[in-house]
């Protein structure tokens, strides 16, 4: 018997959980296993590891300071802190906006990092507001063990969901219509920027209502901002601008206002999530970063950090490849070629599928991602008028049975409409990829519901 924490974390992360393990074991190969499955469902990007992997090697062969066996800052040495500011100042952050060692907190990857900001923050029956449609796995992260739990907002913006964040009043609207149901307190405001599931890069000005309106609330904003080195469109309608900068930008105009008060609560409610296993192709080198100005969630993290810290000579090594700034700027100029590339394939490949039942046209996803690893598209025109969540599952089934390829449904991104999937398209090689929708489509000409 285990106990009521432990039944929780027996429930699967998300809905297609068992069918994504399942590929591990019996995974496509073009000479091995021509019928296994594939698995594009797992946000991980397998183009440019080459690189990142020969560099990595490299820095350990590097041997390491015999002080690295010891113990040191648990939130993550100062070395390592200082090269991860640095990159984050040139890489995320926009004009004057520097990015301090002595702001972030470094962990095995950011799931622990959010984990571990959200139980400095919220109480066991509290709520995070998530944009919707969102990450699959972030109800996971606040529920498996905190017992937070996850409201989606949406935009009454006209348009496909998730292509604009939520604005101030959709969010007064939600907390409203929470607050007469006797749900729990609110606590934060989790978004990613750029978007996953849809690639989208938000504006600064939709980011600026959000943190007005949160931190006048005394609400928490958590941007998740781990795609923010992976923009591959060649012209974005938005520029990336981090939230640092704006929340930078907010402190100084209230400072120099005399509004020190407000000042103090843009700089203790705003934080921002990082990490490598995006950007740097390093999913399993498990590092995530926290920037926040917040000293007691600091003082909390002291503590905290202690489970799941990262190795020393591991940080040693990344360190060293963090200051390699020749080899960072090759790096991220060919992952972005890469990842273009391999949508493009997504498009070329897309394009033999109608557009609807009836019609010949060529499918043209509905939201073009800028950045990320992955396409949000919609085949609810497969589907029977005003089509059910149900009917989207029953899709979802087929293509893994007919096709034994692994789609995110919808339904686990909170997508506010039926027929709604996400493919990521950088965990497989070209060709795979091409196999992969070729073998949707087939399967989406043979569905009958």
């Amino acid at each position: 018997m285990v106990s009521v924490r432990g039944t929780r974390a027996q429930a699967r992360p998300f809905s297609y959980f068992d069918a994504f393990i399942k590929t591990f074991s019996d995974s496509y190969d073009s000479v091995t296993n021509e019928n296994g499955y594939i698995n594009v469902a797992v946000a991980q990007n397998n183009l440019t590891v080459d690189m990142m992997h020969e560099r990595t090697c490299r820095a350990l062969a590097v041997e390491s300071p015999v002080n690295t066996a010891a113990y040191d800052d648990m939130k993550g040495s100062m070395r390592l802190k200082s090269a991860m500011a640095a990159h984050m100042t040139k890489r995320l952050c926009a004009g004057n906006t520097n990015v301090a060692a002595g702001d972030l907190v470094l962990s095995t990857g950011a799931g622990a990092v959010i984990e571990n900001l959200v139980f400095s923050i919220s109480d066991e029956g509290e709520q995070v507001i998530i944009p919707a449609p969102y990450y699959p796995a972030f109800p996971n992260d606040l529920r498996a063990r905190l017992a937070v739990s996850t409201v989606p907002c949406y935009s009454a913006v006209a348009g496909p969901d998730g292509s604009t964040l939520p604005t101030a009043q959709d969010y007064a609207d939600l907390l409203d219509a929470q607050d007469k149901q006797g749900k729990g307190k609110c606590v934060a405001i989790l978004l990613a920027n750029p978007g996953n599931p849809t690639g989208v890069v938000y504006s600064a000005e939709q980011l600026k209502e959000t943190i007005a309106w949160a931190v006048k609330k005394k609400i928490h904003v958590i941007s998740d901002e781990i795609y923010a080195c992976s923009i591959f469109a060649e012209r974005c309608e938005h520029k990336f601008v981090s939230a640092i900068s704006i929340v930078s930008e907010m402190i100084a105009e209230a400072t120099n206002n005399g509004k020190l008060a407000i000042a103090a609560d843009y700089s203790n409610y705003v934080h921002v999530i990082y990490g490598m296993s995006k950007d740097f192709c390093t999913s399993g080198y498990r590092v995530g970063t926290l920037w926040t100005q917040n000293q007691a969630i600091h003082r909390a993290l002291d503590n905290v950090s202690y489970f799941c810290a990262i190795p020393g000579p591991f940080q040693h090594a990344l360190s060293l490849v963090l200051e390699d700034e020749e080899f960072l700027d090759a790096f991220f100029v060919e992952n972005r070629k890469r990842l273009r590339r391999q949508f493009d394939i997504v498009l070329e490949e897309l394009r033999g599928f109608p557009s609807s039942k009836d019609s010949a046209q060529p499918y043209t996803p509905s939201i073009i991602p800028s950045a990320g690893m992955f396409v949000y598209f919609s085949l609810s025109h497969l589907l029977p008028l005003n089509p059910t969540f149900e009917q989207e599952q029953a899709l979802w089934q087929h293509v893994y049975d007919a096709a034994k390829v692994v789609l995110t449904p919808g339904a686990d991104c909170a997508s506010r409409h039926p027929g709604w999937f996400r493919m990521c398209f950088a965990a497989v090689s070209p060709d795979t990829l091409r196999v992969a929708i070729r073998r949707i489509v087939d399967a989406c000409r043979s569905f009958k519901i």
